[in-house]
């Protein structure tokens, strides 16, 4: 027997999505709630269907009308951990995943004090101290899962970063004292940037 909910739960969801110019009605019925069950509050519907149905609508939110408390840097940055493993982090991709002109995205950076550039460089640096330290995983791959061209970019960009090259940084990670460090994550970065 299926868990049913009511169809009263469905009425801000799907008000909130017509009124932002989507058809909330239409995305309950792609998860097979009725125009009956739409119109009367009382009528009762599957419960995996309101649950898909949420699911979507939120996630239309989310990716529409972002928390107004989330720094542009923040929605940046999450993007660009999502295309290193989804496609290539640049920054018309990147704009894509966010709903926003490349300039606008370049604007609301500049205001907060930074670049696609330097968060880029952030995520990267971030990445690849994950990779090296915490997998085997070749240093061919690591180059290409964090979006540079050849292994020599990666060795000297951790360089620039940590002072040391990747091999270096990855033995030191394994090493015993590494472990006794006190923030338990290594090397810091190498200042001077």
């Amino acid at each position: 027997m299926a868990i049913m909910a009511r169809a009263a739960n469905l009425r801000g969801y799907r008000e909130l999505i017509d009124e932002l110019g989507g058809d909330g009605a239409g995305l309950l019925r792609r998860f097979g709630i009725t125009p009956e069950a739409i119109a009367d509050d009382d009528a009762l519907v599957p419960a995996e269907s309101l649950s898909r149905a949420l699911k979507v609508a939120m996630d239309f939110l989310d990716r529409n009308y972002p928390d107004p408390e989330r720094s542009m840097t923040t929605r940046v940055r999450s993007a660009i951990d999502r295309a290193f493993l989804e496609s290539h982090a640049d920054i018309d991709t990147v704009a894509r995943m966010i709903t926003v002109h490349e300039r606008t995205l370049q604007r609301a950076l500049a205001a907060e004090g930074t670049t696609f550039t330097a968060v880029l460089d952030e995520a990267r640096r971030d990445a690849a101290h994950r990779l090296l330290c915490q997998t085997d995983l070749p240093m061919s791959r690591i180059t290409t899962l964090i979006g540079l061209r050849e292994q020599s970019a990666l060795t000297r960009a951790v360089r620039r970063w940590y002072g040391q090259t990747p091999q270096q940084l990855r033995s030191a990670a394994r090493s015993p004292e590494s472990r006794r460090t006190p923030t338990g994550f290594g090397p810091e970065p190498a200042t001077g940037r």
